[in-house]
């Protein structure tokens, strides 16, 4: 806006200037509007340039966003549950076979409770009592502790590994990935087995029990 205001005064003066050497009034009031149209035209930016400008501003601004691959929300997490990419496929394929099949909220709520587990003093203790110092607070080895997950006991989680297109497989990533926490529950029961006082997040999901506590929690 300043350089507009600028340029308008010097217009002003120039066109001051030459009223003041031009005395025939046929050529003053032929010359002078020429003249003031062609210095308007010389210091006025065309429409191309004012669009292109605005395109590059646009097309710049765009470019800021960041957008996360899946890949490298995966990445993210190995490094930080300090998980091998094996130990991830095993965790994910638990969740993914003790979860509903098909169910988004039951493969998070199944992961955010082995999440939990690692939150748990008592978890922790009784874990790292089997597989030494550190490891209760590890995802890979609450999942794998014994007598917690029946499909790791039986194997049948086996026909998930490598499971990555499914829903469920996307609701590990995203929980792992943000910590948005859907639950407070350190087990679940199949939707079969009724529990008082449980609470299920899918139609036909698990019902999840047994609430981490303040006094439990590290």
């Amino acid at each position: 806006m300043n350089n507009l205001i600028d340029m308008a005064y010097a217009l002003h003066i120039l066109w001051g200037w030459i009223k003041s050497k031009i005395y025939d009034l046929k050529i003053k009031y032929f010359l002078l509007p020429m003249v003031y149209l062609m210095i308007i035209l010389s210091v006025v930016p065309t429409v191309n340039t004012i669009v292109s400008k605005v395109t590059y501003t646009t097309s710049s601004s765009y470019t800021t966003v960041a957008v996360i691959s899946e890949e490298s929300k995966y990445e993210t997490i190995l490094d930080k549950y300090n998980l091998t990419k094996d130990e991830f496929n095993v965790l994910s394929a638990i969740v993914l076979t003790e979860a509903e099949a098909n169910s988004y909220e039951d493969a998070y709520a199944v992961v955010n409770t082995i999440y939990n587990r690692t939150k748990s003093k008592n978890w922790i203790y009784s874990v790292n009592k089997r597989y030494g110092e550190g490891k209760g607070t590890n995802l890979y080895y609450q999942a794998i502790s014994p007598n917690q997950f029946v499909v790791y006991q039986t194997g049948t989680y086996k026909k998930n590994l490598g499971n990555v297109t499914s829903i469920g497989y996307k609701a590990i990533i995203d929980f792992l990935y943000s910590e948005n926490i859907m639950h407070n529950y350190l087990s679940f029961r199949a939707h079969t087995i009724k529990v008082s006082g449980s609470e299920s997040f899918s139609d036909g999901g698990n019902n999840y029990f047994n609430t981490l506590e303040d006094a439990n929690r590290i």
